[in-house]
């Protein structure tokens, strides 16, 4: 694992103000000059660079994993349950492919993912419970959706069996055609 950068080493006051400076879109040399008037020894302007460049790749993740939620969103409607649970499941999968992808490029790779595919079998193990739970959480979802479907659909069913027995009453049709009207429209038999 590789060294703190001197930027990581600075007070968290002072890397929030690098990244305010950053989304206000000054420079590096901008905020380079501004960490000098901070700072009796401020960072080297390669390791503030690189610092900036981290945090760009970030927010260019955090930009993605945000309209992944917001097309989940629409995609799945008003059901927070099932927003929340896809939207988990979607995130697990991009970090999964992001892992392979990097090992595939030969990029370096953080943390235990790196130990999963330099064949620690723990790091393995790890991994693989990762996509299990991951394949169990999608078909839990899909069952979830298909359930409330179903209650949703039954309760439409029945709500408007009740709309056209009162209009049926209140214009005289007899209990006979009523039954046969909502067994053939709704699937709905009298109890």
């Amino acid at each position: 694992m590789s060294r703190p950068s001197s930027v990581d080493k600075l007070p968290e006051e002072v890397r929030a103000e690098i990244g305010r400076l950053r989304g206000m879109g000054w420079t590096i040399d901008q905020i380079l000059e501004k960490l000098r008037e901070l700072l009796d020894s401020a960072p080297s302007r390669s390791a503030l660079g690189r610092h900036i460049a981290g945090m760009d790749k970030l927010g260019e993740r955090m930009r993605r994993s945000r309209q992944v939620a917001e097309a989940l969103v629409r995609e799945l409607g008003d059901a927070p349950e099932s927003r929340a649970a896809r939207l988990n499941i979607e995130l697990l999968h991009g970090a999964v492919m992001d892992l392979f992808m990097k090992a595939g490029d030969g990029e370096p790779v953080d943390g235990d993912g790196a130990a999963a595919l330099a064949g620690n079998p723990e790091g393995v193990m790890m991994l693989a419970k990762a996509l299990d739970h991951l394949s169990k959480a999608s078909k839990t979802n899909v069952d979830f959706i298909r359930l409330a479907e179903e209650r949703a659909a039954t309760r439409a069913k029945k709500e408007a069996a009740v709309a056209v027995e009162a209009v049926a009453r209140e214009r005289g049709i007899s209990g006979e055609t009523l039954e046969a009207i909502k067994a053939g429209i709704f699937g709905v038999r009298a109890a």
